[in-house]
């Protein structure tokens, strides 16, 4: 009896496992996707920058682009960042307890199997 109530929550312990991994990859991705945004909002700010104000500037807004003024370009740009930024900064710490979670899991496993061991 015992035997069973062992092999079932060391299977719930291997699922919980594989599924924080799993959640783990999706934060980091999601994580690095950002990253990316980031680094090309930058790299538009900068080219923006290079321009002369006076320059018609179009701005994508899903299937049309809508005339703006560099500045405004330039102020969305700066806000997505700032949004972006925050963004990872809470999926880090979401991670952080992702991580923490998946430690704990892995040395219940442990602990499982040197207490089945004696």
């Amino acid at each position: 009896m015992a035997d069973e109530e062992l092999k079932k929550a060391f299977h719930e312990l291997q699922v919980k496992v594989i599924d924080t991994t799993q959640q783990v990859k999706v934060t980091e991705a999601k994580i690095e996707q950002l990253k990316r945004s980031i680094t090309h909002a930058q790299l538009t700010d900068q080219e923006l920058s290079d321009l002369p104000e006076g320059t018609k500037t179009y701005e994508n807004l899903g299937r049309i682009f809508v005339a703006q003024s560099i500045n405004d370009i330039r102020n969305a740009l700066k806000e997505r960042t700032v949004i972006a930024n925050d963004k990872i900064e809470n999926l880090n710490l979401n991670k952080s307890f992702l991580e923490k979670n998946l430690k704990e899991s892995e040395d219940n496993i442990r602990e499982m199997i040197q207490h089945r061991r004696k």
